[in-house]
């Protein structure tokens, strides 16, 4: 019998968040898509899509990073044009009306500057995103956590690790699901991790009634 070293995974697959891999494994991001990774880093979650015949853009403030994500895409996958992945800030995205059958926004949102921010930049990924596409989101959220966090003004929290996070609880998250009319594909999913922060994947799409 054939066996597949356990470690060519990481070969493969990178160092793509195991929540994304998820939807991977339920089809629910195919060949051919349109994605935008907004906040896409040096590119961690977008490597393997690369290759796998998605075509992938990416958005993040830090012009860093977008150029390594070009690097990575010029080896990885040479047809994507590096015109594709763009330094911006993700409450003003460059690209038109429901352009992309996916929209990731990974670990990014907790970083938003207020609460005006955060609205706007989830307001932009609806904008951009298509009428039935996927949003894919994980952020840190004070859901599990309620009045154990140490508070510092309205929404903002000081993590145990030191930076100050914007934290959404679950009530912002349904108000924007209601004012864009997003639906959820799956229910809130947090992890708690040693009660120090918690991450919730939210996983919403587009009402294909939203021309």
């Amino acid at each position: 019998m054939f066996h597949i070293p356990l470690n060519t995974l990481r070969a493969q697959f990178g160092d793509i968040d195991i929540y994304l891999f998820d939807q991977l494994l339920k089809g629910r991001i195919q060949k051919g898509m349109q994605l935008l990774d907004a906040g896409c880093g040096a590119g961690r979650n977008i490597a393997y899509l690369m290759q796998a015949g998605v075509q992938v853009y990416g958005a993040d403030i830090s012009a860093e990073a977008i150029e390594k994500t070009r690097e990575l895409a010029a080896e990885l996958a040479p047809t994507l044009p590096a015109k594709n992945f763009v330094v911006t800030d993700l409450d003003a995205l460059p690209f038109q009306d429901d352009k992309y059958d996916v929209v990731l926004c990974s670990a990014v949102l907790h970083f938003a500057r207020s609460e005006e921010h955060f609205k706007g930049i989830v307001q932009e990924l609806w904008r951009v995103l298509k009428p039935g596409g996927m949003l894919f989101a994980r952020l840190s959220t004070t859901i599990g956590l309620e009045n154990k966090l140490q508070q510092v003004d309205g929404r903002f929290y000081r993590m145990s690790h030191g930076p100050v996070w914007f934290l959404a609880n679950e009530k912002l998250v349904v108000e924007l699901e209601k004012e864009l009319r997003l639906e959820r594909l799956e229910p809130l999913k947090t992890v708690l991790v040693e009660q120090e922060r918690a991450m919730t994947t939210w996983i919403v799409k587009k009402a294909p009634s939203c021309y």
